[in-house]
């Protein structure tokens, strides 16, 4: 039987491993859709990041569709588009993993995920720009053994998150 997912979380708290260590912070650089931004928004208020954040210019006519793209998510967490590149200035001293498929990366299923983290996705099309993969700590990617072999942007950084996440539960038990 079909049950509201507010009421099957009441109890599990899953929100706890917020209790000793910091939320993520999620970082897009220069994403073309206001589909994928309003997604990303989502995905970053289902996992309680800190913030999100869009590398590039904020078109003022995509404000609109993006926020209806992320529904009641759009209230519940800090998102903004900044033109800053200078990732430290914006996530401070954690740790910044590229999820991207780069001659030096890792699969994410063998990689030491630091606890105080901040992911990064690139554009649609084109990956993550190469001045800003070089300041990423870590690139890691994600095995896709079906025929199209890249994963939509937010559906990537879902898989890294909730991964992310999976192993900081790990810990709690």
């Amino acid at each position: 039987m079909y049950i509201k997912s507010n009421t099957l979380f009441k109890d599990t708290r899953p929100e706890r491993i917020y209790d000793d260590i910091s939320r993520p912070v999620i970082i897009a650089d220069n994403l073309l859709t206001p589909e994928n931004m309003g997604s990303m928004i989502r995905l970053a208020d289902n996992i309680g990041a800190e913030k999100m954040i869009f590398l590039g210019r904020e078109t003022v006519k995509s404000v609109s569709h993006i926020r209806r793209c992320a529904a009641s998510s759009r209230d519940n967490i800090e998102w903004f588009f900044t033109e800053e590149n200078d990732l430290r200035k914006l996530v401070g001293m954690r740790k910044i993993v590229a999820i991207e498929t780069a001659d030096d990366a890792t699969c994410i299923y063998d990689t030491a995920l630091p606890v105080d983290i901040a992911f990064i996705v690139g554009n649609e099309s084109r990956g993550i720009r190469p001045e800003i993969l070089s300041q990423c700590d870590m690139i890691t990617y994600i095995p896709v053994p079906g025929p199209t072999r890249s994963l939509n942007v937010s559906h990537a950084a879902a898989v890294a998150l909730f991964e992310w996440q999976r192993r900081r539960l790990t810990d709690f038990r």
